[in-house]
């Protein structure tokens, strides 16, 4: 079996070596709170894997575009306090006013932000082991899947439709 890429330290040149290219990160909007203790472990279930979100883990939520009934009807992912601190910040769009589903959120304890930081990142053609910050199993991860490595150099996954959401697929290399 192919051993599963961990976190670790990577250099730029690492990345690019292993096939990854860096993508700017689009400019939206995501609501964002704190995991309170009396709701961690929070299971946080993928398509490959299942995650658990810690007490003080942020969460962070996707408005959309209709409003849910509850929390858990949103698109959801945690993220660890330091991750957050460095790769999101507060949104800054003058004259924004929330909408009813980013309405719902602010009520729930979110805050508006906006993740600035881009994401080396591959497609992948075949299955690859991987075991992400917040889970301690492999996860196989079936091609068709982005495989990213975050900022404390953290591998973790995204569908193709929320990737070319979310980061730009043009001129992606910045060596």
């Amino acid at each position: 079996m192919v051993e599963p890429i961990r976190q670790r330290e990577w250099t730029d040149e690492e990345l690019i070596a292993e096939g990854f290219q860096y993508y700017e990160r689009k400019k939206q909007l995501v609501m964002a709170a704190r995991l309170p203790n009396h709701k961690a472990p929070l299971r946080i279930d993928y398509p490959s894997e299942t995650v658990y979100a810690q007490a003080g883990d942020i969460i962070i939520f996707d408005p959309g575009m209709m409003p849910m009934r509850r929390l858990g009807g949103y698109d959801f992912w945690s993220v660890k306090p330091d991750v957050f601190v460095n790769t999101y910040r507060k949104w800054d769009v003058t004259g924004w006013y929330p909408n009813p589903q980013e309405r719902y959120l602010m009520e729930h304890g979110c805050q508006p932000y906006f993740k600035q930081a881009g994401v080396w990142a591959r497609h992948l053609k075949e299955p690859t082991p991987i075991v992400g910050l917040e889970s301690h199993d492999v996860a196989i991860i079936p091609p068709g899947m982005w495989l990213a490595i975050g900022q404390r150099g953290e591998p973790w996954h995204i569908d193709p439709q929320t990737f070319s959401t979310r980061y730009t697929l043009a001129n992606a290399n910045r060596a």
